[in-house]
């Protein structure tokens, strides 16, 4: 994939609202680290906050969390999140008044491809954003 190991980082997170705020800090720490700035670190942050939301609404508990992943390349950043749920993600139509449903429409809007793969029991699913 053409990215180096300086450019690589990867994290637990728990299945909480801790966990969240854990992995946007850590989403916009390595990035500011490397030298990316302004809105590829907003929506670079957006995007794996999105994709650690699904892994932990749908991980069975807490202490199961998820395993996040981030690299570059020089023209693009990938995050991965892997989770212990089977469960496909799938782009749901929200309601007007609902207040989730939304995730991968916004990571669809923010990245060039994302996509899921299985993984052991579990999955991974993975975006990449181009910067």
């Amino acid at each position: 994939m053409g990215i180096s190991d300086a450019n690589f980082a990867a994290t637990k997170v728990t299945a909480s609202a801790d966990g969240l705020a854990h992995a946007r800090q850590f989403t916009r720490c390595h990035l500011l680290r490397w030298g990316l700035e302004g809105t590829v670190v907003d929506d670079v942050t957006s995007v794996m906050g999105e994709l650690t939301a699904n892994a932990v609404r749908h991980t069975p508990t807490a202490e199961d969390g998820a395993w996040l992943a981030l690299a570059t390349s020089p023209r693009t950043v990938v995050c991965i999140v892997l989770d212990p749920s089977p469960q496909q993600p799938a782009p749901r139509t929200a309601d007007y008044p609902a207040t989730d449903g939304r995730g991968l429409t916004v990571v669809a809007g923010l990245s060039a491809v994302w996509g899921w793969s299985p993984q052991g029991q579990g999955k991974a699913v993975w975006a990449r954003i181009l910067i």
